[in-house]
């Protein structure tokens, strides 16, 4: 028999890509946290070389950077919204009741659903009956006095521990029934205060929270948790909105950047690798031989050695071929990264309508924008919600700042076309293919033709120094890695 406190299998499934996320964007200090889960022990390798191993690895972030970065963008301008009267224009200064405004409040929320696939606004209404039903308030004008105002609260995917859901006659999927978790402060003694964990569950009629049952020490019990109070909800539906940006099903989705956050674990491990055999290579080993186990060898800067004749010392060193090839490799995975995250601001034709088949005929739009766009749409619900809690209308629209993938490419423009005359000149790409990919992230004109630039160059060589950007010139460019050993 499931318990409130229980997780759903669908929770559950996401839970492991959450994990990913999380430990990343926490930077060094997380994923040397995470242990073996993302940097595994070598076969035979001590406690002790592990831990040093651990300690000493450093994270490349490049998936906490890009969901900084990409979330940043549409917020350079402020959000606004169209249309919207009193009371609720007023509302939008401090939308959560936390003093954040609502663009603070959707840069934040945009950042939640690049990490996980998903994220939740929960529209909230304090309570205006009594633990009898009986109402705290004479009047409306009396709650409006008072502060009580609906507001929203960013409710996290990893907060959901269940729901049910059900189709209505139109066909549309909502919210049955609700199970989060969450933390409410409160006194603690004359001048304390302490934080208590509790469960909200919701349906369209009713709220009930429950707590945890404080029990001693001893034994291994499992938890308990028993109802703490309820009430009726007036609204009649649960009201919670879903923002997606990667959705799977109702209610679920994936991490949009899960592929890139798959390559800054591979990242991790093999930078630790490099690490290792840096610190191996740089130290190199005495080996002697022809002598005895009893025979007194001196060594350091002021000594020289004594040797039988025909014995032999000499310093082992590494090669350094590994050294570079795994230099190299790690520089690989970054340019996928990094390409990875510029793909979210690539702009693509995509239809306008579900109905559309010519897809010519669609609007060119990357995949952060149209993330945007669905944002939009979420925060819309949920200001309709709060306008429901207190009996109005919104006809409004909100708007949040879209036009930033051009001028995001341009300024990331210099280094991106550095790594790819860095990978032709290190012969692992050809030009024409390098045209074709600044072609492609719209560095230069898409309608340009490669074998039509040819000929111009040909005809008319460019006086451009690649040098400018600080790239090496083919004349400079560093000869083909060697073989791994």
């Amino acid at each position: 028999m499931s318990k409130v406190n229980d997780k759903s299998s669908a929770v559950a499934a996401m839970e492991g890509d959450w994990a990913k996320i999380d430990a990343l964007v926490g930077g060094t200090k997380a994923m040397r946290a995470a242990g073996t889960d993302f940097l595994p022990k070598f076969p035979a390798e001590s406690q002790e070389a592990y831990d040093f191993r651990k300690k000493t690895s450093t994270l490349y972030n490049a998936t906490g950077r890009t969901i900084e970065n990409m979330a940043a963008k549409p917020f350079a301008e402020a959000t606004t919204v169209r249309d919207i009267e009193e009371p609720g224009k007023t509302w939008l200064e401090n939308i959560d009741l936390c003093g954040n405004n609502v663009t603070v409040f959707a840069h934040k929320l945009l950042q939640a659903g690049l990490a996980y696939g998903l994220t939740h606004i929960l529209v909230d209404m304090p309570t205006t009956v009594d633990k009898d039903g009986k109402a705290l308030y004479p009047t409306k004008a009396a709650e409006q006095s008072a502060g009580v105002r609906p507001y929203l609260v960013h409710i996290t995917p990893k907060q959901i521990l269940g729901w049910r859901s059900t189709r209505g006659a139109d066909g549309q999927e909502s919210l049955a029934m609700l199970r989060f978790m969450e933390s409410v402060e409160e006194n603690n003694g004359e001048f304390g205060t302490k934080t208590i964990a509790q469960i909200r569950v919701l349906t369209p009629t009713t709220w009930a929270t429950y707590r945890k049952v404080e029990k001693p020490t001893s034994g291994q019990a499992a938890e308990e948790w028993s109802l703490d109070k309820s009430g009726p909800v007036s609204l009649g539906k649960v009201p919670l909105v879903t923002f997606y940006t990667k959705r799977t099903g109702f209610m679920t989705a994936v991490p949009p950047l899960l592929d890139m956050a798959d390559l800054n674990i591979k990242h991790w491990q093999s930078s630790s690798d490099q690490d290792s055999i840096l610190h191996t290579a740089r130290v190199p080993v005495l080996a002697i031989s022809g002598v005895q186990d009893d025979d007194k060898i001196e060594i350091g800067p002021k000594a020289f050695l004594r040797l039988p004749i025909g014995a032999e010392a000499k310093y082992i060193e590494h090669s350094g071929a590994a050294i570079e090839a795994g230099r190299l490799s790690l520089k690989d995975l970054e340019d996928q990264m990094r390409a990875m995250g510029a793909e979210l601001l690539v702009e693509s034709q995509v239809a306008t309508t579900a109905t559309q088949n010519n897809i010519e005929d669609g609007e060119a739009k990357s995949q952060l924008k149209l993330m945007v766009e669905g944002e939009e749409d979420a925060l819309d619900n949920a200001i309709t919600l709060m306008h429901e809690w207190v009996g109005l209308e919104f006809k409004g629209k909100t708007d949040i700042f879209k036009d930033f993938s051009s001028d995001a490419i341009l300024a990331a423009a210099a280094p991106f076309v550095l790594s790819l005359v860095q990978l032709v000149n290190n012969r692992l790409m050809s030009k024409e293919d390098a045209f074709n990919e600044m072609r492609r992230y719209g560095i230069i004109n898409p309608d340009l033709v490669w074998a039509d630039v040819q000929e111009r160059i040909a005809a008319e060589p460019p006086e451009f120094d690649m040098g400018m950007l600080g790239a090496p010139t083919p004349s400079s460019a560093p000869a083909p890695a060697p073989a791994a050993d």
